[in-house]
């Protein structure tokens, strides 16, 4: 009797370990912690005083807006450093930009569908040039890229593919979310190159790794994509900036800078935007070694400057930090 009490008790304490565990990797990473792609700057404000590194402090914003924080990534990371960075944090961003296409995209690119297809939940979004970045790093065709675009400084609604709704991006948003990003003019547009939409259906190499969800047009009429995730990855673009509703305010001669709508409903999309990735992030388990590795990293290390005009702050970087 005491054997099989004993028994009893032992298999009870064995499943419940064992389903403790399974709903341990269920349960979200309340810490999540992104990194984002510096990238090359010539701003003549200190301290990068004409050659630095930089991240628009409206990336960084974004993230902390729904409960992550940031590390910096270095533009020219190696390949070794990039994977050990990588195995400490939950996510990656490809910021905006006007910046080459770098070796260590390419490299964080590959690593982050290695880790997938190994089973490793890893998120990874890009905008605008960022949005660029993953079609050449799927492609590995620096020559992809279609333009020149006129879709400088143009907010507009987005063009929903039929099946934009069943997505991961916006499965889950709300029909107001939805009618906003389709009937206003929430998405700012801020490029030169991107890609036609009947490019993007055509090229096997992208229209086999990711799904279309949004095109939009420029002011002279051309269809570019606007959105995209990948089919079997946790990888998103937008070729718009959700980032910079809430967070870019810089003015010149007492006008604003940018067409950036800064309402209530812009300030909606981003929040239910920022929600989105992070919420991705927290699926993912990577942690760093001890506290102190990861206080040193964080981006709070570095201070923002006002770097006016397209961004209100920005963190400045030395190019080997």
């Amino acid at each position: 009797m005491i054997r099989t009490v004993a028994f009893i008790v032992t298999l009870f304490s064995s499943l419940w370990g064992i389903n403790q565990a399974k709903y341990l990797r269920q349960a979200p990473n309340d810490s999540p912690i992104i990194g984002i792609f510096s990238q090359p700057s010539t701003s003549s404000v200190e301290p990068c005083n004409g050659d630095c590194l930089y991240i628009a402090a409206s990336y960084v914003k974004f993230i902390e807006a729904a409960g992550g924080r940031v590390i910096p990534i270095n533009y020219y990371a190696s390949k070794e450093e990039l994977t050990d960075i990588f195995s400490k944090i939950n996510g990656v961003v490809f910021t905006g930009g006007s910046s080459e296409f770098t070796q260590a995209a390419q490299d964080m690119f590959d690593i982050v569908v290695a880790a997938n297809d190994q089973g490793d939940y890893s998120p990874l979004w890009g905008t605008c040039m960022g949005f660029e970045w993953l079609l050449i790093a799927a492609t590995q065709n620096v020559s992809i890229l279609d333009g020149v675009f006129d879709a400088h400084n143009y907010s507009i609604p987005l063009e929903f593919v039929p099946n934009a709704g069943k997505s991961r991006l916006f499965g889950d948003a709300s029909p107001e979310i939805m009618k906003i990003l389709a009937t206003e003019d929430v998405t700012m547009n801020n490029h030169y190159y991107g890609i036609f939409t009947e490019h993007f259906k055509s090229d096997p190499k992208i229209s086999s790794f990711f799904q279309l969800l949004s095109t939009n047009k420029d002011r002279v009429g051309v269809e570019f994509v606007s959105t995209m995730e990948a089919y079997s990855y946790p990888i998103y673009g937008v070729q718009w900036h959700p980032e910079k509703n809430a967070f870019e305010w810089e003015k010149e001669n007492g006008a604003y800078y940018e067409a950036i709508n800064h309402s209530a409903h812009g300030i909606a999309i981003e929040q239910y935007l920022a929600n989105f990735f992070v919420a991705e992030a927290r699926k993912n388990y990577h942690v760093f070694a001890n506290v102190d590795e990861e206080e040193s990293l964080l981006i709070y290390n570095w201070p923002k400057s006002r770097s006016g005009p397209s961004f209100v702050e920005s963190y400045f970087f030395p190019n080997d930090f």
